[in-house]
């Protein structure tokens, strides 16, 4: 297995698929480190990286890479990489970029709001 540093996002997915990728996070810096592993795992590893960041082929021992995370705009902890950011912001149309500032909690909370005040609203014209 190969890792493209330059096209890692530093999303996680390919540690769902193999033990061998060890994730740490500390002070707003995420740290991916790809271990030696089992190369039956490769064609799976390619199919879930959804940068293309991974291919077949001969790499060193083991490979880190760091990641500066993006910092919630409502509770400023951190929640995800700014190059994960980016790679979902291409993907989405602009009417839908709103929330990426917002982490997973910060978000549901918001949703929660909107849905309550839309509530009262229809509630109030009843």
């Amino acid at each position: 297995m190969k890792v493209d540093e330059r096209r890692c996002i530093g999303c996680r997915a390919c540690s769902a698929i193999s033990r061998s990728i060890s994730i740490s996070e500390d002070a707003g810096i995420r740290s991916i480190t790809f271990h030696s592993h089992d190369e039956s795992l490769t064609e799976r590893l390619i199919e879930a990286c959804p940068a293309g960041a991974i291919s077949s082929g001969i790499t060193a021992e083991s490979i880190t890479l760091t990641f500066r995370m993006k910092r919630c705009s409502v509770c400023g902890e951190p929640f995800a990489t700014e190059r994960e950011i980016e790679h979902v912001a291409s993907l989405i149309p602009e009417t839908h970029k709103n929330w990426l500032d917002l982490c997973p909690e910060c978000r549901r909370a918001e949703q929660r709001r909107s849905h309550a005040w839309h509530c009262i609203r229809i509630r109030g014209r009843v």
